[in-house]
């Protein structure tokens, strides 16, 4: 979906064959960050594609080969190419979600709330059916190892999703183990 950044994305597509479009979810990985790639959650992709839903899992740069908000606008072009080319693979671009887990889910969730990122592809956050984040950080500390990450403190407002809070943003649904001790 990006070849200027060496970015991909894998495809899953339902596996029982359905008559109408189907939904599209977008999801992102998790890793801090710093690592992690989209073949680690091939299961994530085919478990979807086995409940009826176009799966579509794709890569973002990691630091420190970028920085923020590289990894977001990273996000939103995926976003925009599976929106794009949803119907050449049976899905609906009208039930497009964008979904992640951990850093993967703060750029799902910073896709569906600041505005910015989608717009510079043409899109806005309610062009999207939701937001699913799996043990996201939403409002997170950055100090202790992430500043490199983040880059200027004068921008790590920008990196938080709950500052974009509004009430434009599409439906989200949060998911968050209580045993996770990792992204409280």
């Amino acid at each position: 979906y990006d070849t200027g950044h060496g970015l991909s994305l894998d495809i899953y597509r339902p596996t029982a064959p359905s008559t109408t479009a189907v939904p599209v979810v977008v999801f992102f990985h998790g890793g801090g960050w710093k690592t992690g790639t989209r073949g680690q959650y091939r299961f994530v992709g085919q478990r979807l594609a086995q409940q009826g839903v176009l799966a579509i899992v794709a890569d973002y740069r990691t630091w420190p080969r970028s920085t923020f908000p590289g990894f977001v606008e990273d996000g939103a072009r995926a976003v925009a190419w599976s929106r794009a080319h949803a119907r050449t693979y049976g899905g609906d671009p009208q039930r497009l979600y964008v979904a992640g887990h951990s850093a993967g889910a703060q750029i799902a969730a910073l896709i569906g709330t600041d505005g910015r990122y989608l717009a510079a592809e043409g899109m806005k956050p309610r062009d999207l059916a939701g937001v699913i984040g799996l043990s996201g950080p939403y409002d997170f500390v950055i100090e202790g190892g992430y500043e490199a990450v983040f880059g200027p403190r004068a921008q790590w407002p920008s990196a938080q999703a709950v500052n974009f809070v509004d009430g434009d943003e599409p439906p989200f649904l949060l998911v968050h183990g209580t045993g996770d001790k990792v992204v409280e």
